[in-house]
């Protein structure tokens, strides 16, 4: 250990400079030493270039005992990197400012009183201290599990006393990785501030959009809304011309009072259907579950359709597994969702029959409205859940109808798939749970 004076001396920092550019005359035989350990002088010069690149670079030897120091110091004088050291004993390493060392070179003399988990914590601390510097550690022969336990650590490198001729090139090798992963560090950062303020401007984006969009539509919504009263006088008026109150109608004025009232109700449909998908799309649409008799919810959706499946001559048929009886679910919207669907197959089947099957599977409800229509094509089958589809073989719109009873299924938990083959007709099919929370439930 050093004597009184010598750590009285050590106490405040001693700096010896070294410029780097010490005459070959003087240095020649440690270059070319140097030179032999790379395989070519192309590897060498490679070297060469990435320790000039490193800049000036102050060192920190961390040492009590005046042998080692001189050491160390004497074997740093074959490093090829331009430096200045400070000496300082461990004790006052705390008190030395943080930024200012480019690396660390610690040398561990190990006594009764340390052991390998002490240093450890040691080290540990230094890290924290100095998170931007590599730490080196001078040390004598370690076992192999030690050897594990301060790399695993975090030390940057190591090196033996006895090998101290290999510290100039293990420090310059490791102030060039510290370097280049520090450099990549602050890329990687970089380029995740980058992205992060890219995230914010299309959140920014975002949320305008939103806004608009949401402006946008509350206003086509309080119009749609305004046009629902009128809509309705057309058609309570167009009634009453049906039905000859006000005196007799010719054939022509009948005609017309008929097309007047079927095209308010059209309209009247399309301006619920519009409304109905605005409060689900602003998630303002809410359920009101309950335990409802499926037969109960697919005949009144038969019976409705009944009359226009007749005036086209098409057979309805309704099928329902034996063990279904009761489901969890909106009755309105369900039995609004079944009545679009066979209004649909009735619409576009010109002959044949409509059949509404009710199966269970897994705990999910499956319900198969299948026609025997015209057939809708791989490439038509993707538009059909849009808004106003057209549809290359059908002469009419789906309007607003299939749109609102997927999102009304999917409200539920559920979903509307569709198989159909072009002249043999289509399926489409309801899926919901059976059972599901009707506590309080709003979705």
């Amino acid at each position: 250990m050093l004597d009184s004076e010598s750590i009285s001396q050590l106490s405040q920092i001693v700096s010896v400079p070294f410029d780097g550019t010490t005459p070959v005359n003087e240095r020649g035989s440690e270059n070319l030493a140097a030179t032999s350990k790379y395989n070519s002088p192309q590897a060498w010069r490679n070297h060469r270039s990435k320790v000039m690149a490193l800049g000036k670079v102050n060192l920190l030897i961390v040492a009590d005992r005046t042998t080692d120091i001189e050491a160390i110091a004497a074997s740093l004088d074959t490093v090829e990197i331009d430096y200045t050291y400070d000496l300082v004993i461990e004790e006052r390493l705390a008190e030395l400012p943080q930024g200012k060392y480019g690396a660390i070179l610690y040398n561990y003399a190990p006594s009764g009183e340390h052991t390998i988990n002490s240093l450890i914590e040691k080290l540990q601390y230094w890290y924290h201290l100095y998170p931007h510097a590599p730490l080196i550690l001078v040390t004598e022969p370690l076992g192999d599990e030690q050897a594990v336990k301060l790399i695993q650590s975090g030390i940057s490198s190591y090196v033996l006393k006895h090998k101290l001729h290999r510290l100039p090139k293990i420090l310059a090798e490791t102030l060039f990785n510290f370097a280049s992963h520090q450099a990549i560090a602050t890329q990687q950062e970089e380029l995740i501030k980058q992205q992060q303020q890219k995230i914010q401007q299309l959140e920014a984006q975002k949320q305008s959009w939103q806004e608009g969009e949401q402006a946008q539509q509350e206003h086509i919504s309080h119009l749609v809304h305004e046009l629902r009263n009128p809509i309705s006088a057309i058609i309570g008026f167009a009634g009453m011309l049906k039905e000859q109150y006000y005196g007799s109608l010719n054939p022509k004025q009948m005609q017309y009072a008929s097309l007047l009232h079927s095209s308010g109700e059209h309209l009247l449909a399309l301006v619920k259907n519009y409304l109905e998908i605005a409060k689900i799309d602003a998630n303002k649409q809410s359920l009101d579950l309950e335990r409802i008799a499926v037969v109960e919810i697919c005949q009144a959706a038969i019976y409705i359709v009944t009359n226009r499946a007749e005036k086209k001559g098409l057979e309805l048929n309704y099928e329902l597994e034996g063990n279904i009886d009761f489901c969890t679910a909106d009755s309105l919207r369900i039995k609004q969702i079944l009545i679009n669907l066979l209004s649909n197959a009735i619409k576009f089947t010109n002959q044949g029959s409509v059949t509404l099957q009710v199966t269970l599977r897994d705990g999910q409800l499956y319900f198969a409205v299948t026609d025997t229509g015209v057939g809708i094509s791989e490439e038509n089958i993707a538009k059909l859940f849009k808004p106003f589809p057209q549809i290359s073989n059908h002469h009419d719109s789906t309007g607003l109808g299939l749109t609102l009873s997927k999102k009304l299924a999917q409200l539920h938990g559920g979903d509307i798939t569709i198989t159909s083959e072009l002249g043999k007709g289509s399926c489409f099919t309801l899926r919901i749970p059976q059972h599901q929370d009707a506590s309080g439930c709003k979705r």
